[in-house]
C-alpha cells in the first residue's frame, strides 16, 4: 500500500510545486553565488560543502521566516514506509535531501518526504582517467532509477546539480545522452537555449522500478570554469586511544590485592 491519499486535492498540489520550486530557487541562488567565487575546490565534496554554505544564504534570502525549513547535507535516506525491515538502502546518503511533510499522505508512516538532490562535477576526463561525464550518468542519474539505491522513493521528481568544470555545456549535453541512450534512458532536454554563463535547467522524465514513476528528473548545471580550482585542504580525524578492557585473570588479582591490604 502507498499510503497516500489517491485523490489529493487541488490546493495539495500546489502546495508542493510551491515547495518544489522554493527547493529550485535556492539552490539556483546558491550556485549563482559559487560563480561569484575567486576560487573554488575542485574536488566534488569540496564543492558540495561550499554549496552548503551559499544554500543558507539563498535560503535567508527567498525565505526569511524560515517556512520551508532547510535541507539536510550527507544524511541516510528515509526508512521505507512499505518495508517491515531496514533495506540496505535506507543507509545510502544522498548529498542533499529536503525533507517536508506531505499533507495527502493517510497515515502519518508516509507523511514524511524528501526531495533528493545528487551533485557531480562535469567535464574531461581527469588525468588520473576518471570520466566525469559518465560518472553523472553511472553514479548520479542512475541511483534514482536502481532498486539498490531508490533515491527519490515515493517522490515524483529530483534534482541532480552539475558543477561544469571544463567544457562546454552543449558538448557536454550531447555527451551525456550518448550515456544515457546506451542505457535506454530518455535525452535531457533544455528548457532555453543552453548558456555559456551562470546556470542552465534540464530536465527528462523515465520510468523505474519503484513508486514513483514515471519520474521526473530536474537538472541544474553551474558554469564554473573562469573560477580558479583549487585542492581541498582535508585533515584528518585524531582516533581516541582504546580503553584497555581488563581480563578476568587481572580483575580477579586486583581483588585480591584490595582484599588483603583492606581494600573492599
Amino acid at each position: 500500500m502507498s499510503g497516500e491519499s489517491s485523490c489529493p486535492t487541488l490546493i495539495r498540489k500546489r502546495l508542493w510545486q510551491s515547495r518544489r520550486d522554493h527547493y529550485i530557487a535556492v539552490f539556483e541562488n546558491a550556485l549563482m553565488l559559487l560563480c561569484q567565487r575567486s576560487e573554488l575546490p575542485v574536488d566534488e565534496p569540496g564543492l558540495v560543502r561550499e554549496l552548503h554554505v551559499t544554500s543558507v544564504t539563498a535560503r535567508r534570502k527567498l525565505d526569511p521566516k524560515g517556512r520551508y525549513g532547510s535541507p539536510v547535507f550527507e544524511a541516510q535516506s528515509l526508512p521505507d514506509p512499505d518495508s517491515q525491515i531496514l533495506e540496505s538502502f535506507e543507509y545510502k546518503r544522498p548529498d542533499i535531501q529536503w525533507i517536508h511533510d506531505d499533507e495527502s499522505a493517510v497515515d502519518d508512516r508516509h507523511r514524511e518526504k524528501s526531495f533528493v538532490i545528487e551533485c557531480k562535477r562535469l567535464g574531461r576526463t581527469t588525468a588520473s582517467g576518471w570520466n566525469l561525464n559518465e560518472q553523472y550518468v553511472i553514479g548520479g542519474v542512475s541511483r534514482f532509477l536502481s532498486p539498490e539505491w531508490r533515491y527519490g522513493l515515493h517522490m515524483s521528481e529530483g534534482m541532480m546539480i552539475g558543477f561544469i568544470q571544463d567544457m562546454t555545456p552543449s558538448e557536454i549535453l550531447f555527451v551525456l545522452n550518448e550515456y544515457l541512450g546506451n542505457r535506454s534512458v530518455s535525452n535531457l532536454e533544455s528548457e532555453m537555449p543552453l548558456s555559456d554563463r551562470g546556470v542552465n535547467r534540464l530536465s527528462h522524465e523515465f520510468e523505474r522500478p519503484f513508486s514513483k514513476s514515471p519520474f521526473t528528473l530536474l537538472h541544474q548545471w553551474v558554469d564554473i570554469r573562469g573560477v580558479r580550482a583549487v585542492p581541498s585542504i582535508k585533515t584528518t580525524r585524531k582516533k581516541l586511544p582504546k580503553k584497555r578492557l581488563k581480563s578476568n585473570r587481572g580483575r580477579s588479582s586486583e581483588r585480591a590485592s584490595n582484599t588483603s591490604s583492606g581494600g573492599i
